[in-house]
């Protein structure tokens, strides 16, 4: 007998948009709810983007979805989801966001056809951003010395944007397009802990071993013997400085909204903080220093053993979903 499923009166607003948020936010419990778009909710989910924030009200019960690498405002919100780890956050009512609209099933590896896949592999890597970041342009400078890295995106552009080349949606073009290489230059914005985008997750999907810098305790969650880490190749650094700076240069919701907070201060304030991240990102990469991990890749492009090697492991440890990063009993809790 198949499960009645519970009604769910809900309304996405700040930047979330109810089709999409079923479908990228509640994919994980589908199967346990049907969700109403409804001016009369008893829940709503806002995003980061702009001010059009809920009341606190008896007549709902309002959810934060911080999906960006700021730091949750429970000033807002009676639950919240976002990007920094649990264990820095510290309240019972937040949960962080591991697997935004991705089944993490479809990273395991079972019995790949190893040879079709490496056949496939025609091109060497990819730098696909549009935000122009200090510390991750400057490794795209470094490993173009080797080889011409594409970049059909803003920053470091060098080829035609990938909407003029593949058909589908944003999620599909970029795929398509990352599916030829042996690697793609998986940097962050930023280096924070817990802070791990798509931009990670994507070449996992395409079979593209990812160039990885962002979270500095990424191989807690995924095999190190899979990608590349920047953080162990490069001995990244994680002293006193580096914390102290990580600390005090996080981003908080107020950053995030330079439309509504947008007085001296507020400007100032912002100003200082990325100040302090551009420099957090040169004391710990060593004055973006990069020639190890530029020896490291020309080492596996040279060597089809050591290639085929790492693309044979699994991306997580032991081939398995780690079911902490799970959040179907979170929202079970919220929903009842």
């Amino acid at each position: 007998m198949q499960q009645v499923k519970k009604v769910i009166k809900i309304k996405f607003q700040n930047g979330l948009s109810f089709g999409i948020g079923v479908r990228e936010v509640f994919s994980c419990v589908s199967d346990y709810y049907e969700f109403l778009d409804s001016d009369d909710p008893d829940f709503i989910i806002f995003g980061p983007y702009g001010n059009d924030l809920p009341p606190k009200s008896d007549r709902y019960v309002r959810i934060g979805y911080y999906c960006e690498n700021i730091a949750p405002d429970f000033s807002l919100c009676e639950w919240a989801f976002g990007m920094p780890l649990e264990e820095e956050v510290r309240h019972p009512n937040y949960k962080k966001i591991q697997w935004h609209n991705l089944d993490p099933a479809e990273l395991l590896k079972n019995n790949p056809d190893i040879d079709r896949i490496i056949s496939t592999k025609t091109r060497f890597c990819n730098f696909l951003y549009g935000h122009k970041v200090p510390y991750r342009e400057a490794f795209f400078r470094a490993l173009s010395k080797y080889k011409k890295v594409d970049a059909p995106g803003r920053s470091m552009n060098n080829m035609p944007s990938i909407d003029n080349l593949f058909q589908g949606d944003i999620w599909e073009r970029k795929r398509q397009f990352l599916a030829p290489y042996k690697f793609t230059i998986s940097f962050e914005n930023n280096s924070y802990p817990g802070y791990q985008t798509e931009k990670l997750y994507d070449a996992m999907l395409e079979w593209s071993i990812p160039i990885y810098c962002g979270d500095p305790y990424i191989t807690d969650l995924f095999n190190p013997d899979s990608f590349i880490n920047g953080f162990d190749i490069l001995n990244a650094d994680y002293g006193v400085l580096t914390r102290a700076l990580e600390k005090t240069t996080q981003m908080d919701f107020k950053d995030f909204r330079p439309g509504v907070f947008h007085n001296m201060p507020d400007h100032i304030k912002r100003k200082i903080k990325i100040i302090g991240r551009e420099l957090k990102m040169r004391v710990q990469f060593n004055g973006l220093k990069y020639d190890k991990l530029v020896d490291k890749i020309v080492e596996l492009d040279e060597n089809e053993g050591l290639y085929r090697q790492m693309l044979l492991e699994p991306w997580f440890k032991n081939n398995k979903v780690p079911s902490n990063t799970l959040a179907v009993t979170r929202w079970k809790e919220i929903f009842g």
